[in-house]
């Protein structure tokens, strides 16, 4: 592929070559014109030089001086004339007027000495001149002073005639040797040019050799070529500029039924594609083929015809160099029905595909409802059980039905989390969070379990406190408790380890990394397990006579939260030889602040505030339930609380009684005959009776979060999802109350504590470390209550403090306490200051009293 590219350097360069000798010769060539013009001259000048020179007038006149002075002597001695006198006379005169005149005489008169000899020579001439011309007589008596006279011009006559003679050879010399000078630099130039003759034709020779085999290597690519297009499976179509073909392969004849005699010199468009689309596919082809110029080949699709009329669907790429005159286009063809047929089967199975995954998510949204409906009676029957006169044989039987229903309902929302994260629905939340505490609070809730299997649990922050981060809480959570409990499911007598470190910041990962690395002394994991535990349902060991439990969806579950989070998942084990689960997620730094308040609440948060209605007073409450023993369970529920309630067992009868008369609270299922709970919920709320301001509580099995936004068009309030706890409904019931005021007269510790979070975490954590974190408890909200009453004007910093706080007392269960701090929390949102200050009044008291409580009970844990 290279060849022709260098072969095509290397004859540019030997080009450039031949320019520049063609060039020198030439120069060369005018020098030698120059050389020989320049000998011809100086040759004509020594050929005038020996038949007309200085020198040899000189010696005419010298000797015609001598003429002169014979024709004296002989006149006076009488055998001349006077005339033969003035003959000689006057042809030294016009001698001497053709030195003075003559140009070719000019250099050598011009010298001094000469001049002044030739002056010396007129002056005798122009004296004598009126003697010559007058009377014979006169003549003849001059002659004998003429003849003395003349004796003077006679040797000034041989004195020019030497300086002639030796100017004539100085000047011979001198031109023989330009001759000569002139005559070497012409050999030398005439070799240099014979020697740049022979360099002209080496770099002629290497041209033509070079154009040789550039000429063979273009006609064996031209053969290649051939043969690469004859044998292409592709068709390729070549054009010039106009659309008429220059090529039409085996393949294009093969594709389209045409022969390529048939097709070259003729427009390929009108032959290829049906007579309507001719128009459109000519404008689409050439604004392809302007584009392959400047962005390169174009890629698309067109319906072709073939010869017999069928259709079918062509892949085209054009690719064209430039669109100057001669350029080609050269567009490679394919069939692609095969291709086509696929993706609509493909699309085809998609759609089935997504229709199974529509009715698997129905079906576990009815399955939740008709697993959560008995669940809820099954839970709510328990819990009223444990208010009555129960042994102790009893009681250890309802503790462990209690707690195999909380496994149940654990694995409910296991299948359901991976309902949603299947269709897409895990919503990550971005809120700042103490990740340290988050992390305490993980190995906290499995501490006692540990303990119970002689295993420790420790953290190690190998780059230091965490601080504040921004993240989900809620979902990292549930990560770390899943890889804990898995630590301590799995190992015996052991130690699990708990290691996080702040990884260096890198341009290319986008957000600050955490990494955390669970790592425990367990049994371990065999290689080719390690990709197989992150799937659903799926366990190490699925033998019947398996150790430890699970439904194998807890990894699973890990993983798909850590990949909506934007982090990644993986273990390193080794059969008996422990294990060490990494997780590494995206938690940048944050200050500690209340997050943004979510629009979408989640299950058990309030939707819309209607008028608060006080808890210490009798609600008038109806109950929409088309469950029987849901009905009974919140009747008793209710009516134990000392409310009064009225039943109704569908969306329709709910309607009715909501009509007849007014209600403080409407608790309402969704999934109902007849009418279901939203649509109840809306003719309330439309019809204008007397409970269409009443609070409206959606309690549903449908846990589905895409749920709520429909609840909140419809006016709901509030929703709860079953099962739900007694205590649960009635301090919903009182969600609201923190609006109102608070009595002055003290509460009872049942009111201002609900036993049950505390109950659980002892169940889960060992009494001990429950006293412990009762008394961290106490401390931190000695230290936030003191700090909240002392500030006078309450501002977005109150809020998040006590948001914070409120955090830490639904842990404990001071339920009063939480209510008040949250009401405070949303007054300061909606600017009621003056609603908030009144609210921070009562803390003092609230939080001694809540105080109270929980030193007593943190006594009664460690009795």
């Amino acid at each position: 592929m290279g060849t022709a590219p260098k072969a095509n350097r290397k004859q540019t360069t030997e080009r450039l070559r031949l320019v520049i000798v063609l060039a020198v010769l030439l120069t060369l060539i005018g020098l030698i014109g120059a050389l020989v013009a320049d000998v011809q001259q100086r040759l004509a000048a020594l050929e005038r030089a020996d038949s007309d020179n200085g020198q040899w007038v000189m010696m005419q006149a010298e000797v015609e001086v001598l003429r002169l002075q014979y024709g004296i002597s002989a006149t006076i001695a009488g055998r001349q004339t006077p005339e033969d006198v003035r003959r000689w006379f006057d042809v030294l005169y016009s001698r001497l007027t053709l030195l003075e005149q003559s140009p070719l005489y000019a250099d050598f008169m011009n010298k001094r000495t000469n001049r002044e000899k030739l002056a010396e020579m007129r002056a005798f001439v122009n004296r004598w001149t009126p003697v010559v011309d007058g009377p014979d007589a006169g003549l003849i008596a001059a002659l004998p002073q003429m003849e003395e006279e003349n004796l003077v011009l006679q040797r000034l006559a041989r004195a020019l005639s030497l300086d002639a003679l030796l100017d004539f050879s100085q000047s011979t010399d001198e031109t023989r040797n330009k001759v000569a000078d002139t005559l070497v630099r012409l050999a030398l130039t005439t070799g240099a040019t014979l020697l740049l003759l022979g360099l002209l034709a080496a770099i002629l020779g290497r041209l033509y050799n070079i154009t040789r085999r550039q000429a063979e290597e273009n006609r064996a690519t031209g053969e290649r070529l051939q043969i690469i297009i004859a044998n292409s499976p592709d068709a390729i179509v070549v054009t010039n500029r106009g659309g008429w073909a220059v090529e039409f392969n085996p393949a294009a004849e093969a594709i389209f039924g045409l022969k390529r005699e048939a097709v070259l010199g003729q427009q390929v468009v009108p032959m290829m594609f049906a007579p309507e689309d001719v128009p459109g596919y000519q404008a689409q082809i050439s604004e392809a083929i302007s584009a392959a110029v400047y962005r390169g080949p174009q890629r698309f699709e067109l319906d072709a015809r073939r010869q017999d009329g069928t259709l079918f669907p062509l892949e085209i790429s054009i690719a064209v160099r430039d669109l100057t005159r001669g350029s080609l286009v050269v567009a490679f063809m394919r069939d692609v029905s095969a291709r086509r047929a696929s993706n609509i089967a493909l699309e085809e199975a998609l759609t089935k595909a997504r229709a199974g995954e529509k009715a698997k998510a129905e079906f576990l949204a009815v399955m939740s409802h008709e697993m959560r409906t008995p669940l809820n009676g099954l839970l709510g029957s328990m819990d009223l059980m444990r208010d009555t006169n129960l042994d102790a044989g009893q009681q250890e039987l309802m503790r462990v039905m209690a707690v195999s229903g909380d496994i149940l309902l654990g694995h409910v929302n296991s299948v359901l989390d991976v309902s949603r994260s299947e269709a897409g629905e895990i919503r990550i939340a971005k809120a700042p969070f103490d990740l340290d505490r988050l992390i305490e609070d993980c190995i906290a809730n499995q501490a006692g379990i540990a303990r119970t299997g002689g295993n420790t649990i420790r953290h190690q922050p190998l780059t230091g406190p965490l601080g504040t981060v921004l993240g989900d809480a809620g979902r990292l959570r549930q990560i770390l408790l899943n890889l804990i409990g898995n630590a301590v499911k799995f190992t015996r007598n052991g130690s699990i380890t708990i290691e996080t470190e702040r990884l260096p910041a890198r341009k290319h990962v986008g957000a600050e990394m955490v990494e955390f690395r669970v790592i425990d002394t367990g049994i371990g994991i065999a290689p080719e397990d390690h990709a197989r535990v992150f799937e659903d349902f799926e366990t190490v060991d699925s033998s019947y006579g398996r150790q430890t439990g699970g439904t194998g969806l807890g990894l699973g579950i890990s993983r798909r939260l850590t990949r909506a989070m934007g982090g990644a998942i993986g273990l390193e084990s080794e059969p008996g030889e422990g294990s060490v689960f990494w997780l590494r997620v995206p938690l940048p730094a944050a200050q500690p602040q209340l997050p943004a308040e979510d629009p979408r609440p989640l299950t058990g948060a309030v939707i819309q505030t209607q008028p608060p209605v006080k808890a210490e007073a009798p609600l008038s409450i109806l109950v929409i339930e088309d469950n029987e023993i849901n009905r009974f369970l919140l009747r008793r529920f209710l009516q134990d609380a000392h409310h009064r309630v009225v039943e109704a067992a569908d969306g329709v009868d709910g309607v009715a009684a909501a009509a007849a008369e007014r209600f403080d609270v409407i608790i309402t299922d969704i999934s109902m005959p007849r009418m279901d709970g939203l649509e109840a919920t809306r003719q309330i709320r439309s019809g204008g009776g007397p409970s269409a301001q009443a609070r409206i509580i959606a309690l549903t099995a449908h846990a589905l979060p895409e749920e709520m936004d429909r609840f909140r068009d419809a006016g709901m309030d509030a929703c709860l999802t079953k099962p739900v706890a007694r205590n649960t409904i009635l301090n919903y019931l009182k969600s609201d109350a923190g609006s109102a005021g608070l009595e002055s007269t003290p509460m009872k510790d049942a009111q201002i504590i609900d036993v049950t979070p505390l109950a659980d975490l002892s169940a889960e954590l060992g009494k001990p470390m429950v006293a412990q974190l009762v008394g961290r408890m106490i401390a931190d909200g000695d230290a936030t209550v003191k700090h909240l009453t002392s500030i006078e004007v309450p501002d977005g910093e109150v809020a998040k403090i006590a948001h914070q706080l409120a955090g830490s007392c639904a842990t404990f269960g001071a339920t009063v306490l939480r209510e008040k701090l949250a009401a405070i929390e949303v007054a300061i949102k909606r600017g009621d200051e003056d609603e908030a200050t009144l609210i921070i009044g009562q803390l003092s008291q609230i939080w001694q009293q809540t105080r109270t409580a929980l030193e007593q009970h943190a006594r009664a844990l460690v009795a």
